[in-house]
């Protein structure tokens, strides 16, 4: 009995559920404060903590566990499809603008996963390489659709990539106030200054050096983002050779809200590609995958939370695990240092001290937002964080050291933090989803062999 349990991979059923669950609940609200939308992140989140706690129980995967990942997530998929189908795909998309591409293209993508699924033939190999394709010339439509989105995010990143193509320090610069007078609710009063936002780019480096590519080619820095986005869909997606890789990667492009995150310009893109790169060169052995791990913690400053996880995969290999540190550090250093030792005070003011400094957001998609609403109290940032160290503790005992098991970490250890935290919207729950189809893409098929330790 036990065996059969293991085989059906109780963790990947889980994880399956969870980012189906998770999508709608972006859907609702766009990621905003909602009841509803709040009590579908809480079952996302039961589901993700089922699936970290069952990992260690999914080393016997079954074909038949298999089958049973892909129709949960073949479902989600349709549900996914379902939701695009009946809503626009961002919010600044004008109401003269014909969604027709965009739905033709949603349509493209189900038939060509319906060939795939019934294992037509002439379809057997391209139909995945084909919904990458789709979902590139749609993000290209929708950054033609929405060329100037109307949110700060699009604006620092002018500014600071213009600073820096110019030679001048992008962490010591201001930029416009767009929102006037309600920038109260986005901005600690003491950083705004008359029309100005006296703060540089609030994002590390790697954020910002990755993002020059299509800005320089393009003139949007958004091409990046959505070029690393199909590249992770692609590193999920081909990871493995059982169907549930595909199937979580087109998860991933189909979640109701990937186009919002793609059209407000949010650099959680570059950080779930970073996430998926890791894990997947953690299949060939943790040194091959040190320089993505240390590009990876120095990326965003949630990301360093997952250190115990990047930490533990060091014990794959065992007889490098200093040199195989050496260089997770060393990449780390250059691509902070340099930024930080050229104006120190505006780097740390702008990527660490304005953290602290932010207003508490009563639009977050959280649960101490809602405490707070019903009178239980207001908590701090300091919530989150302690969210984020006990995740990552439990998850270090309740999974196997695996790429499977690292990104199933990062992944509890997120939704942990954003779920208990004080700024919780779109692009955070997104990097979960992707941190969990990651996972799901991982997970070692019948047969195929995982660089385990533990």
């Amino acid at each position: 009995m036990l065996e059969r349990i293991r085989g059906l991979n109780v963790s990947a059923a889980s994880f399956a559920i969870s980012v189906a669950a998770l999508g709608h609940a972006l859907q609702i609200s766009n990621g905003t404060f909602h009841p509803d939308a709040l009590w579908w992140v809480g079952a996302a989140f039961v589901c993700c903590v089922i699936g970290t706690a069952t990992h260690r129980l999914g080393d016997r995967w079954s074909q038949v566990g298999v089958r049973m990942v892909a129709v949960l997530l073949t479902g989600g998929v349709l549900w996914n499809v379902k939701q695009q189908l009946t809503a626009t795909p961002g919010v600044f998309i004008d109401s003269s603008q014909s969604l027709l591409p965009f739905y033709a293209g949603i349509v493209a993508e189900t038939l060509l996963l319906a060939l795939g699924l019934m294992q037509v033939k002439f379809a057997a190999r391209w139909w995945f390489a084909g919904v990458l394709a789709i979902n590139l010339l749609l993000g290209i439509w929708l950054f033609k659709a929405v060329p100037d989105p109307y949110i700060d995010v699009g604006v620092v990143h002018k500014e600071a990539l213009n600073a820096m193509l110019s030679g001048k320090d992008p962490y010591r610069i201001s930029f416009p106030n767009i929102y006037g007078e309600d920038s109260k609710y986005f901005y600690n009063p003491e950083v705004v200054m008359g029309g100005r936002i006296a703060f540089g780019y609030p994002y590390p480096p790697p954020s910002l050096l990755l993002a020059i590519p299509g800005y320089v080619l393009f003139g949007d820095y958004r091409y990046s983002e959505l070029a690393f986005l199909i590249a992770t869909a692609a590193l999920i997606g081909y990871s493995r050779r059982h169907l549930v890789a595909p199937l979580a990667a087109v998860t991933l492009l189909t979640t109701p809200r990937g186009f919002f995150v793609l059209e407000q310009g949010w650099t959680e893109p570059i950080a779930i590609f970073l996430l998926a790169l890791t894990t997947c060169l953690l299949m060939r052995g943790p040194r091959r995958a040190s320089w993505a791990a240390g590009l990876m913690l120095a990326t965003k400053q949630y990301l360093p939370f997952t250190g115990l996880a990047v930490l533990r995969s060091l014990w794959l290999d065992p007889k490098r695990w200093h040199l195989t540190l050496g260089i997770i550090v060393a990449v780390g250093a250059v691509c902070i240092l340099p930024f930080a030792f050229w104006h120190t005070n505006s780097f740390m003011r702008s990527v660490v001290w304005l953290q602290t400094l932010e207003p508490f957001r009563t639009d977050s998609l959280s649960f101490l937002v809602w405490a707070d609403r019903n009178g239980y109290g207001r908590g701090s940032f300091l919530w989150a964080i302690g969210a984020a160290i006990v995740a990552a503790l439990v998850s270090l005992g309740t999974t196997r050291n695996t790429p499977s098991g690292f990104a199933v970490s990062a992944a509890i250890i997120m939704f942990a933090m954003f779920a208990l935290g004080s700024k919780a919207f779109c692009n955070y729950y997104y990097f979960v989803i992707g941190a969990m189809c990651c996972a799901l893409g991982a997970f070692a098929g019948p047969g195929e062999e995982d660089v385990t330790v533990g």
